[in-house]
């Protein structure tokens, strides 16, 4: 098989069937890569009224940006943001969009509160600099597809800044290691997709000892950290060595995912409280789900 069947095609979303290109196939390698953000609101005004709701009674506004809400930067004067949200307001205003439009006007009126009242507003500015590391993370992996027993408690992970890109771990375990193609380093992209033999034998030949059996909960937090980690290219078997490690990824996800905690009790804490307007959206009771360009 030839090298380049393993190699993942940058900026690609976490695939949602099996993760690897079989032997002998003629068809495109799958796309793999890079964690991407979702991209920010338009900020033209163009997105139509639209909020759907579920069964909670409340959420925070650091659940969302309140400036992307409104189109604005977060720079913004005062003037900005009440031409921002009146344009808004007179879109999503109950007697001009009807009904589909009531809670999106509901949103609009409270995210106002916040931002036009300079103590809220520097209140939540430096609630949304605390949790801005979080934006992103969802609590699952965002390279790798589970294939294992539900009750399997172990997952696969490869430190792509220790990786060499040696291919070894992709020609043992073709089917849960691919060569991510931005750096030329090697990922666990299926778990447990190969028998765990040819898993361990991946693990032992690799040169640099990058990969590691974690536990299962441990996984998103990794790899999340890790889609965060400098990483230079390597040069795929061209007398690699080992780049310098910037920090314990191990470490640092440990950590991420102690603040991450911290911070969602302490979410949970504040929503079960009666809470000022400036601090929570109330719209009972329903949870309303913001679609733009829906």
């Amino acid at each position: 098989m030839s090298p380049l069947a393993w190699l993942l095609p940058p900026h690609a979303p976490a695939p949602i069937t099996s993760p690897f290109i079989a032997k002998n196939s003629t068809r495109s390698p799958r796309l793999f890569g890079s964690y991407l953000p979702a991209p920010r609101k338009p900020r033209d005004g163009s997105w139509p009224c639209k909020a759907s709701s579920s069964s909670s009674s409340s959420f925070s506004v650091t659940d969302f940006d309140l400036y992307d809400l409104l189109g604005i930067d977060n720079s913004s004067d005062q003037s900005q943001i009440k031409l921002a949200y009146r344009k808004l307001q007179k879109r999503c205003h109950p007697d001009i969009a009807g009904r589909a439009g009531h809670d999106m006007a509901i949103i609009l009126n409270e995210a106002y509160a916040v931002l036009s009242d300079p103590i809220s507003r520097l209140a939540y500015d430096k609630e949304q600099e605390k949790i801005t590391e979080f934006r992103g993370y969802t609590g699952k992996p965002i390279y790798s597809v589970w294939f294992g027993s539900e009750i399997e408690r172990r997952a696969v992970f490869v430190d792509e800044v220790k990786c060499v890109g040696c291919l070894k771990c992709a020609l043992f375990a073709e089917k849960t290691f691919a060569i991510e193609s931005v750096y030329g380093r090697a990922r666990a992209v299926g778990q447990w997709a190969d028998p765990e033999h040819k898993i361990q034998a991946a693990i032992e030949t690799c040169p640099v000892d990058c990969i590691t059996i974690v536990e299962r909960s441990e996984l998103p937090a990794l790899e999340f950290i890790m889609s965060k980690q400098p990483r230079g290219n390597v040069r795929v078997g061209a007398g690699n060595s080992a780049s310098a490690p910037v920090s314990d990824v191990f470490a640092d996800a440990k950590k991420f995912q102690t603040r991450f905690f911290n911070k969602m009790n302490k979410a949970r804490a504040q929503n079960s409280q009666v809470m000022p307007p400036h601090y929570l959206l109330q719209v009972s009771p329903m949870h309303v789900n913001i679609c733009f360009g829906c």
